[in-house]
């Protein structure tokens, strides 16, 4: 890519290709975050080799976000999907940024940067709780066994959302959960009439012209 007034620029190039160096190691810890998890749940020997590497690795951040946000919702430790989300702005702002500079825009825009990733946060967050809902539905349908892990996930993260609504819905034909179905769509509502359009204010910010064209 080159710079706005189309000259050749070896410190625009630097920069833009360390924007893709800096996004891909970023994803690449984040899924070395996510595989530490998912091996935690089938109580691994703690003294293999690759297991030791993981927490080696992936349990200093993750002690640290659980010291700084000790959150847990229906039961569930929060911390690594806090630290997932962050990690995820981070690789966005990052890349976004250098692009922006390298590109030869004016510092400033890196603030619409900002608010676009941000932005971004949100709607992965949105979409994420939108196919929890989902499966939730789907679940109530085929009525699972309650202890299956999957299925007290599905429901352990979803009540807490779900329980200003109890006594509104009553089950619906199959025994469908109304109450999720109604979460559901108004997420979907959410995400696609008022993030978007945000998100597109945003960029027409970044941008100063139509929303058309994004970088993002």
């Amino acid at each position: 890519m080159l710079p706005v007034d189309g000259g050749f620029n070896p410190e625009s190039s630097v920069l833009i290709s360390l924007s893709s160096l800096v996004w891909w190691l970023v994803y690449i810890y984040i899924w070395v975050i996510i595989i530490r998890v998912l091996i935690s749940w089938f109580h691994p020997n703690r003294q293999a080799p690759f297991v030791a590497f993981l927490r080696k690795v992936a349990d200093p951040p993750l002690n640290f976000t659980r010291r700084l946000c000790p959150f847990t919702f229906g039961g569930m430790d929060l911390s690594p999907i806090i630290l997932i989300l962050f990690l995820h702005f981070l690789a966005n702002f990052l890349k976004n940024s250098l692009i922006t500079l390298g590109i030869g825009l004016p510092a400033t825009k890196i603030i619409p940067v900002l608010v676009i990733c941000l932005l971004g946060v949100v709607n992965s967050l949105a979409w994420f709780v939108f196919l929890l809902l989902v499966a939730r539905v789907i679940l109530s349908l085929v009525d699972p066994s309650p202890y299956n892990p999957l299925v007290m996930m599905v429901y352990g993260l979803t009540e807490p959302l779900l329980a200003p609504l109890r006594g509104l819905f009553s089950k619906g034909p199959a025994g469908l959960d109304v109450r999720a179905l109604v979460a559901a769509i108004g997420l979907f509502v959410f995400n696609q009439f008022i993030l978007l359009k945000l998100l597109g204010v945003a960029n027409a910010w970044y941008l100063s012209r139509p929303v058309t064209a994004s970088i993002f």
